[in-house]
Parts: C-alpha cells; sequence; structure tokens
C-alpha cells in the first residue's frame, strides 16, 4: 500500500478542490479549524488572504505539509454528511474513493476507541514466574494508547478473579472496538491463573457474545491469547470446550494446540511481533487479518532451542477491521 495515498489524492485532485471548496472558502476554513487539522494561528492567517482562490490553495498547501495522517484526515472530513450538503460537488468524486474502500470496514470513529483489557499473570502459586511478561504487557499498553484505546491492566490473577472480572466487564464495556489481551502459563484448552486452575478461552469470550452483551453487538471483539497449548499436570476441566458460535470475533492465539510457546527475558515472540507489527501496518490502513499473517510470518520463521512456534488465529469477522493511530 502507498505510504502517501492520501496526500497524492489531494494533490492529484487539487483543481477541482479548489473550485469546489472556494465556493464557500469560510465555511471550509471554519470546518477545518473545528476538526483541528490546522491551528488558531493557521486559521488566522489563512482568513486574512483576500482572495477566496488563494486561500484555498495555501489551506490546501497548509493540510498537505502536515503528513499523510492529517491528510488522511482531511479526507474523512470532506466525506461527512455535513460537508457534503454544502459542497455538493464532493460526492462520488474520486477525491473520496479511499473512502469507498472502506465502507465495508467496522465504524471507528469514537474516542477512545474501546476498551484493552490485559491480563498478566507473571507469579503462580505453583508454576515458574514467567520473566519477560512485564515487557510484553508496557509494549501492548502502549500501543492500543497509541490506536486510541482505554487501557485497562490485572496483574497476577487466579481463576475464578479471571472469571468474574471478564463477566464485570461484559456488564459495562462500550465503544466501537474491544480488545482483550492474556498473558500467562496455559495448557490445551485454555489459561492459567496463578492458583494453576485454568480458564477455556471459550469462557473468556462468552462475556462479550452477543446474548451477553448487547452494547458490543456487531462491533469487533478481539482476543490476544498468549499461553502454551500442551498438556501438563496442572491441568484441569475446562467446561465448554468447543466454541460457541457467534460473530465478530477474532481470537489470536500465540501457538497451535499441543504446542509450547517461547518466551524471553525481553517478551514472547508473538506479542512483541503483534506488537511491532501493529506499530508498521496500522498507520499505512492495514486490515488486522493481514496484520496478523505478518506476525505468523515473522514468528514462524525463527527458531527457538531448534524448535519453531507458529501462532493460529480464528477469524468470525463480518467486515475489514482497520485500526488507525489517533493524534494527540
Amino acid at each position: 500500500m502507498d505510504k502517501k495515498k492520501f496526500l497524492d489524492r489531494i494533490c492529484q485532485n487539487k483543481v477541482f478542490l479548489l473550485e469546489t471548496l472556494s465556493v464557500e472558502h469560510d465555511l471550509i476554513l471554519q470546518y477545518v479549524q473545528q476538526a483541528k487539522l490546522i491551528t488558531q494561528r493557521d486559521y488566522t492567517n489563512l482568513s486574512d488572504i483576500p482572495e477566496k482562490e488563494r486561500r484555498v490553495i495555501k489551506l490546501l498547501d497548509k493540510i498537505m505539509g502536515k503528513g499523510e495522517e492529517i491528510c488522511r484526515q482531511f479526507i474523512d472530513l470532506l466525506g461527512q454528511d455535513h460537508m457534503l450538503e454544502n459542497f455538493p460537488a464532493l460526492k462520488n468524486h474520486a477525491i473520496l474513493a479511499c473512502q469507498l474502500q472502506e465502507v465495508t470496514a467496522y465504524k471507528m470513529t469514537r474516542i477512545p476507541r474501546g476498551i484493552c483489557i490485559i491480563i498478566n499473570n507473571v507469579q503462580f502459586m505453583n508454576l515458574p514466574e514467567r520473566r519477560g511478561s512485564d515487557e510484553d504487557q508496557n509494549y501492548l499498553d502502549r500501543v492500543f494508547r497509541w490506536l486510541g484505546f482505554e487501557v485497562v491492566k490485572h496483574r497476577n490473577t487466579t481463576a475464578a478473579e479471571m472469571t468474574i472480572l471478564l463477566e464485570d466487564l461484559g456488564q459495562t464495556v462500550d465503544g466501537d472496538c474491544f480488545v482483550c489481551c492474556v498473558l500467562s502459563h496455559g495448557s490445551n484448552g485454555g489459561v492459567c491463573g496463578t492458583d494453576g486452575s485454568c480458564v477455556s478461552v471459550n469462557e473468556i469470550r462468552r462475556p462479550f457474545t452477543g446474548v451477553n452483551c448487547q452494547r458490543l453487538a456487531g462491533k469487533p471483539k478481539l482476543f490476544f491469547i498468549q499461553a502454551c497449548r500442551y498438556g501438563g499436570s496442572y491441568q484441569e476441566s475446562y467446561g465448554g470446550s468447543e466454541m460457541e458460535v457467534d460473530t465478530d470475533f477474532l481470537i489470536a492465539r500465540a501457538t497451535t494446540d499441543g504446542h509450547m510457546s517461547f518466551r524471553k527475558k525481553d517478551g514472547t515472540l508473538f506479542i512483541q511481533s503483534l506488537c511491532q507489527n501493529l506499530e508498521k501496518l496500522c498507520p499505512m490502513g492495514t486490515d488486522i487479518q493481514t496484520i496478523l499473517l505478518s506476525v505468523n510470518k515473522d514468528v514462524s520463521s525463527k527458531e527457538m532451542i531448534n524448535r519453531k512456534q507458529m501462532p493460529i488465529y480464528e477469524v468470525a469477522l463480518t467486515k475489514k477491521l482497520i485500526l488507525r493511530p489517533v493524534s494527540h
């Protein structure tokens, strides 16, 4: 994908924008300033320009000079209903073609986008300490705040505590998207609490299904599970091992069934790769499934103690999910 697609789109359609926006030159300045795409000082300086065409030219130059993200926000602004009412020539024009490509994408307009919960189990009663997990937590925290989420962290939870906090969250959570990251030991069917008891992935997601969480109906719900998936003496009965059918879910797991995942002092292969690829590809408008393909390729190409790791994900999304950084 072209990293300058929005800037180039404005540049290629500059004559059209000049002719269209000059009709209501004062109005476009107000809208752009209200959207905080230009500063109050920019607005004042542009307003002082007497010729309306020159005023709009300087506005477009100012927008393009602020970089790709501001150009994207400007094109998003042009596609809003109130803009199309005041500037009807914008309707169905090529300048908004990039928006049409995202008609089938989930709506991501709220600030914050939603909640990202991170459950980070490091110290256990009868299992080894998960050294390096704090590095995963910190990276996830930083990346999802950058993507516009409110991040809520929970450290060292038992299986029962994990279940209760997720059930409580399912009753109150809201937003355009929900993200749940669980970092823990695990075995065949689920992830472990600090007491060694396990919670199945189905139990983790159940509080956020349509019947249990109406606020998230039709909205994407993402689960990133960093845990091994092999059997062990601490494995218990999970209850409900089969996945319930529901839509708008994505569940990405660090490894395939029956295999271990790798963790170093600077974090796990899966979570570190996930965060790196989100940082690299989200600003380019890459959808989440394409990003996870890149994660799979990245992790599977690495070798640890003569072994490989292959992440896996299950998708029940009905639209493309594009997570973009939020400007601060």
